[in-house]
């Protein structure tokens, strides 16, 4: 493998594609569990080390006149490795267990504080956007350092 082979593998050119497939565009806040597909096309021989897939909530945050993005995995699953061949496809299904519906109550002062995914929150120095979702796959190629994802939105009802 030459030089310019090696570095364009280190940044994940020409390793794999992966594309979520099968994947709820969207979900009841209490749904248990979100199931799809997850194809990965080898473009060159690859040792994927695991493949990760997780729903992910997205927001950002203006802080002091400083916008933040923050991004948070809600549930995930990791799924095993494998070998792939030049030009050969995988497709693995995989489900994925969701916890309370993306609710979150904690214990506070004697009380309860229930946060949902939908609440924006704002004080006088901090500012929240609303919160998007998305299910996002993750490959974990050997050698590379930039790993081939896909992501699609999710709308959480």
């Amino acid at each position: 493998m030459g030089l310019f082979s090696k570095l364009k593998k280190g940044l994940g050119i020409g390793t794999a594609k992966v594309e979520l497939v099968e994947v709820p565009s969207q979900i009841n806040r209490n749904t248990e569990e979100v199931s799809g597909k997850v194809t990965i096309t080898a473009k060159s021989d690859q040792k994927v080390l695991s493949v990760r897939v997780a729903v992910v909530e997205l927001s950002t945050s203006e802080f002091n006149g400083q916008q933040r993005e923050m991004k948070k995995d809600l549930a995930f699953v990791k799924l095993d490795g494998f070998e792939l061949k030049e030009n050969e496809t995988r497709t693995l299904p995989f489900s994925i267990a969701m916890v309370s519906g993306g609710k979150v109550s904690v214990e506070l002062f004697g009380g309860t504080l229930s946060i949902s995914g939908g609440t924006n929150l704002s004080s006088s120095n901090s500012v929240f956007s609303p919160i998007k979702y998305q299910i996002v796959a993750v490959a974990d190629c050997e050698g590379v350092a930039i790993d081939p994802t896909d992501a699609k939105p999710l709308a959480i009802l």
